[in-house]
């Protein structure tokens, strides 16, 4: 299940941000984040009776210098005996502007033992992709059809909802899951919606928003195969993605967004031939960290652990105007 579970918050993290908004001309940067928690748990077995979590997300580059998402995802299991584990999702994914690399790293940890670290780099040779991963041992393979990668496929489908489309599918490669597999993914796109948005939202600011559920198949889709899992979103024209739900058929987690501020936006001029000072859009960025607080510890005797905080910047102060004899400020 926790397989599932956090390929499916690794794809949510990327819907919250990196969806390409017309009237800006580009991608927002961003950082959000998420308090989750189960929905209804009234099917689910003894396994997991309660969950609660956080989910941060980080998104920032351009379609000059390629595309950064830096994501962490906290969640507290507790079963019916009382005894709870932290599991702690940290994924830092790179993507060129051209869609033609894909570099990630994936780290898991329960209880603050790392349990996984998966580091992989995809390149595209005309409709196969070459797949590069660094595991317990290196491994090397080929996806002989065409798929996209999480940012170019964000990119469409704020393209398909402009366009009034209800419905279409994709082949995604994310590397999630251990880098080794890619999921048939089917998008349905309801009407804008048309009633006011929540205190939650209202940072957003005032854009469209659309109702999108992706439903995620580990095989290709065919008759009435249910999915693996769906995700659930309001998406909105600016690239900001509230109302998160991951449904698993048996439980379902709400998230809601608790913090959210705007980053610094990077000039992106394209050009035929690559400056001299431009970043290489093929080279990820040598920061790995998530750009979160770290999980707080768990507690020797089984009490809720308290949830991650998110780092928010420190304001500036500004200095006092000092008044000359025409009232203007002096330097």
């Amino acid at each position: 299940m926790m397989n599932s579970l956090f390929r499916s918050a690794a794809i949510a993290c990327v819907f919250a941000g990196s969806a390409a908004p017309a009237l800006a001309g580009g991608l927002v940067p961003h950082r959000v984040a998420y308090d989750l928690a189960l929905e209804s748990n009234t099917q689910m077995s003894d396994f997991a009776v309660n969950m609660k979590g956080r989910m941060v997300y980080e998104f920032t580059g351009d379609a000059c210098q390629g595309y950064t998402v830096n994501f962490r995802f906290v969640l507290e299991t507790g079963d019916s005996e009382g005894n709870s584990a932290i599991t702690d999702l940290r994924n830092r994914n790179f993507e060129s502007g051209d869609g033609r690399s894909f570099d990630f790293r994936s780290q898991t940890f329960v209880n603050e033992v790392q349990t996984e670290d998966v580091n992989g780099a995809a390149v595209r040779d005309g409709d196969k992709v070459d797949v590069k991963l660094k595991l317990t041992e290196d491994a090397e393979f080929t996806i002989d059809k065409p798929v996209m990668f999480p940012t170019a496929q964000l990119i469409k489908t704020i393209a398909e909802a402009e366009k009034g489309t209800t419905v279409f599918s994709d082949d995604i490669y994310d590397g999630s899951d251990g880098g080794q597999h890619v999921f048939h993914t089917s998008t349905v796109i309801g009407s804008p919606r048309t009633t006011p948005p929540d205190e939650s939202e209202k940072a957003i600011g005032n854009f469209r928003r659309w109702p999108v559920t992706v439903s995620y198949f580990g095989t290709e889709a065919g008759g009435d195969q249910p999915p693996d899992y769906s995700i659930s979103f309001d998406l909105w024209e600016n690239g900001v993605s509230s109302k998160m739900r991951l449904d698993y058929g048996d439980f379902v987690l709400s998230g809601k967004i608790v913090h959210l501020e705007l980053l610094p936006e990077t000039a992106c001029a394209k050009t035929t031939t690559p400056s001299a000072s431009a970043p290489d859009a093929t080279t990820p960025p040598t920061k790995d960290e998530p750009a979160v607080a770290p999980p707080a510890k768990p507690e020797s005797d089984g009490a809720s652990v308290e949830q991650p905080k998110v780092d928010t910047p420190a304001k500036t102060e500004t200095p006092p105007c000092r008044q000359g004899p025409d009232r203007a400020c002096l330097p």
